[in-house]
């Protein structure tokens, strides 16, 4: 197993006393694996992402319990050192807004270059692999643009270099938070494209957080249903798809707008039956 978490609780303390926000969940990621954990905004999708690399504030504003193994490691025991190395070397992440990920007052290739040199300081081509990188997501003119600025390049072009400095550092698990949610269906369905085509030629491991259960289908082989911190259903994506067990899966499910769905209403969901 590549990843490997265990009884996982996130809690946050507040001026109205502790949050937990994620309440003793557990998955695992294999080699070559994907996954999505879906869910509503606040489900506990994102925190779950942050904490596998201690991306969470520390306590006591923070406290995480349980274990995250990558490797067989436990990287809640791992020093800064060892934590360095596996950011971004090991563990990659694309977040959902590109634009605000992006520092707007460096250039787009000297933010990933800033990557590799931390990761590969023996490496003496550092233009010419950022420019590769650039290539391999589909941006046009790579060398071009590896001196434009982010505000010079659309949102699904942001996202793309995101990608591509993401992937700079050939990670084994790439963790894609929400990468489609800011761009329009046509650039969504190319990121989309583009990831699946990148994690079959590098042989990576995915883990997507998404909302939608409208795009796990085409990316991932497994699935995880987060609702108010706890994962209440993990199956296989076609299982979970199409014979949901849990009330909320099938809530969620039913919100997906379909063809035969024209001149129906979408179902809300009904919290009250959920409790």
């Amino acid at each position: 197993m590549l990843l490997d978490v265990e009884n996982l609780r996130i809690k946050f303390s507040t001026s109205r006393g502790e949050t937990e926000a994620v309440k003793g969940i557990s998955f695992g990621i294999g080699e070559d694996e994907s996954v999505a954990i879906v869910g509503e905004s606040g489900s506990g999708k994102t925190v779950t992402a942050m904490s596998l690399t201690r991306l969470l504030p520390p306590p006591p504003t923070c406290t995480v319990e349980g274990k995250i193994l990558y490797r067989g490691k436990n990287i809640a025991e791992m020093d800064n050192a060892e934590l360095r190395k596996v950011r971004g070397r090991e563990i990659a992440y694309i977040f959902q807004e590109p634009s605000t990920s992006l520092n707007p007052v460096f250039s787009i290739g000297y933010q990933i270059a800033e990557a590799v040199k931390l990761h590969f300081p023996e490496e003496k081509n550092v233009r010419e692999k950022v420019v590769e990188a650039l290539a391999e997501v589909g941006i046009r003119n790579p060398g071009l643009r590896y001196d434009s600025y982010p505000y010079e390049l659309s949102g699904g072009m942001q996202q793309r270099a995101m990608i591509a400095m993401a992937l700079a550092c050939r990670p084994r698990l790439l963790v894609a938070d929400e990468p489609t949610t800011a761009l329009d269906v046509t650039i969504q369905k190319q990121i989309i494209d583009l990831l699946k085509d990148l994690r079959k030629k590098r042989g990576m491991s995915l883990l997507l957080i998404t909302h939608n259960f409208g795009i796990i289908s085409e990316l991932c082989e497994r699935v995880v249903v987060m609702f108010r911190g706890e994962a209440v259903e993990e199956g296989k994506t076609h299982d979970v798809l199409y014979h949901p067990k849990h009330p909320y899966t099938k809530a969620l499910i039913n919100c997906i707008p379909r063809m035969d769905m024209r001149g129906r209403k979408l179902q809300p969901i009904d919290y009250d039956k959920l409790r």
